[in-house]
């Protein structure tokens, strides 16, 4: 029997912080004692050098050894996890889904600083996040690169996707005419944004236009007619109806951020280079995994790094977020669901575009994707999406073995380049009309889904 008089003792302590950017941070420690009673304080710090300063020591006094949980708010967490570690703690990270699927079951949908930090303290109780590993300053810098090379790249399809909004419901055929050519029609409509003017235009300026930024087309003077044709026909469709200044200027506008978000690209891929090639030289271990380029290998190694922070190849295709999220209940089982996207977009981004080349690649992948085309009705997206969570655990596989990634056939020989390919596109080519069964296939069931 326990001594009545024996004061009890902190079996283990668990601090929530709910990090802030400008404000202060709010803490709530909660203390567990041996005869199964608890004790929860709150305080808060302001996020300078005072204020880290006092939260190491108000956790350092606490008798036993603080598990401080947060959110990854912005890059707030750094220092935090400095603090922490000061005082014989250690940091877990928690994504900002679960900790509001916790704030939704414990304290309903209301939204404050003290819940959050008192939430975050529960998390031990539901999920088992791993201890916070802090990278080096170069990882650090490496991941701060992609990341903003990753936002560039979604700026400039968004830009792009606007002026494609644009061109599509103010001159249609014009666009037509372009053919599909990018570099043309960005060459065209930079030159002459206005309609009336690219109407007006000399023939042969605008064939020396069109020739200089089209490749394999013998026929140049008859695009830039067929350009100069429906631009005039388009000008002379809104006369009295559309301002054709004001477009002019809203085409030049689209241009222009373009323009810009494809320099910020080039810049950030150049920082993202530097500093991949200082932590890892040519790199040729992740260059030899399928796919992977000088794009997408900084950002994998951003993550990855050797792969030492997971455990298996399922977690470390888990910390994407490529895997697909689970829900059942009771019999109920949803075996198709979209994926949980809970780790880095970045990092997810890079895994889909080289899951994309990967299966040009590699003949095992290529089946892969193949199988999901022609037997399970996947669309492009969702295959591809799969592969991507194949190639993830391969490059687990890969970084943490350290030994160089062999192309295979599907009995496991190792192949070359070359006869791989050929396997490929005698074996697993995807045709058009099978693409299109698979397109058909998903309307279908978009369809189905509005109408039931």
């Amino acid at each position: 029997m326990q001594n009545q008089d024996k004061p009890a003792a902190i079996v283990r302590a668990v601090a929530g912080i709910d990090a802030a950017i400008t404000a202060r941070h709010h803490i709530a420690v909660r203390e567990f004692f041996d005869d199964g009673t608890e004790h929860l304080s709150r305080f808060t710090v302001d996020p300078t050098l005072a204020g880290l300063e006092r939260l190491s020591a108000r956790l350092a006094a606490v008798p036993a050894p603080v598990t401080a949980v947060v959110e990854p708010t912005s890059m707030t967490w750094l220092a935090l996890a400095l603090a922490v570690e000061r005082a014989g703690g250690k940091m877990e990270m928690i994504g900002a889904r679960h900790s509001s699927r916790l704030r939704g079951a414990i304290m309903g949908k209301n939204k404050s600083d003290v819940i959050d930090s008192e939430v975050l303290t529960h998390v031990g109780e539901i999920f088992d996040p791993p201890p916070l590993v802090l990278a080096s300053p170069g990882q650090l810098a490496l991941r701060r690169a992609v990341v903003r090379r990753a936002g560039a790249v979604i700026d400039g399809n968004r830009y792009w996707r606007r002026l494609l909004s644009l061109a599509r419901w103010a001159f249609p055929d014009v666009w037509t005419a372009f053919a599909g050519s990018e570099s043309t029609a960005l060459a065209v409509l930079g030159r002459w944004p206005h309609l009336r003017s690219l109407a007006s235009a000399r023939a042969a300026t605008l064939t020396a236009v069109v020739a200089e930024h089209t490749r394999d087309v013998a026929d140049t003077p008859a695009r830039a007619t067929a350009i100069k044709t429906a631009a005039r026909g388009w000008a002379d469709f809104w006369d009295g109806h559309l301002d054709l200044d004001a477009l002019a200027v809203d085409v030049m506008e689209h241009l222009t951020d373009l323009q810009e978000s494809r320099a910020r690209v080039d810049r950030f891929t150049s920082h993202a280079r530097q500093w991949w090639e200082q932590l890892y030289g040519d790199d040729p271990l992740i260059l030899s995994l399928p796919g992977v380029g000088p794009a997408t290998g900084p950002c994998i190694r951003a993550y990855f790094g050797d792969g030492s922070g997971f455990d298996s190849a399922k977690k470390a295709a888990n910390y994407v977020g490529i895997t697909p999220s689970n829900w059942s209940s009771g019999t109920m089982n949803q075996s198709r669901r979209a994926i949980s996207k809970e780790g880095p977009a970045p990092l997810r981004l890079a895994f889909y575009q080289a899951g994309s080349v990967a299966r040009t690649m590699d003949p095992q992948l290529a089946a892969f994707y193949h199988r999901l085309m022609t037997e399970h009705g996947h669309c492009h997206t969702q295959a591809t999406i799969a592969v991507a969570r194949k190639l993830a655990e391969r490059t687990w596989k890969t970084l943490t073995t350290g030994q160089m990634y062999e192309l295979r056939d599907l009995e496991g020989q190792p192949v070359t380049k070359r006869a791989a390919k050929e396997l490929i596109a005698s074996h697993y080519t995807v045709t058009p009309k099978q693409r299109s069964q698979s397109r058909s296939h998903t309307i279908e069931a978009k369809r189905a889904r509005l109408t039931r």
